[in-house]
């Protein structure tokens, strides 16, 4: 059995034996067009595929507290530093808050904001971090 191997000599033009159109990588950028929030909203039904095409972080929400169907929570979120295992930051929900009564005042309901971000402050020492953990 003779295997043979034939080296095609290059010529000096540097787009010699490359795909129409580019390699892989280039054809998956290609498939990801950037796409703005005002284009998103404009949109019947949002994808995970068209979130991923965004540029830069929305401005406001792309869907109103109405639309969890699911009723998903997030009860606790927790900052730590991954090298010392620190917790810089931590919020829960408390275990009574279904006992707790709720404002009754109904002109805000449909604010996409309400009860869906927590402002902090951190100091200037938060950048030295390495290597921070959500």
């Amino acid at each position: 059995w003779n295997n043979t191997f034939s080296i095609k000599k290059m010529s000096g033009n540097s787009s010699a034996g490359k795909k129409k159109g580019g390699g892989f990588l280039a054809r998956q950028a290609q498939k990801k067009k950037s796409i703005t929030e005002e284009e998103l909203l404009t949109k019947d039904v949002i994808h995970p595929d068209d979130v991923t095409k965004l540029g830069k972080m929305t401005e406001n929400y792309l869907c109103k507290p109405s639309a969890n169907v699911f009723g998903i929570e997030f009860t606790r979120f927790k900052i730590r530093d991954m090298e010392s295992g620190d917790v810089i930051f931590e919020i829960a929900k408390p275990d009574n808050a279904d006992d707790i009564p709720q404002e009754t005042n109904n002109d805000d309901d449909d604010d996409p904001r309400r009860g869906r971000y927590v402002r902090y402050q951190f100091s200037p020492k938060f950048l030295d971090l390495k290597s921070v953990g959500a």
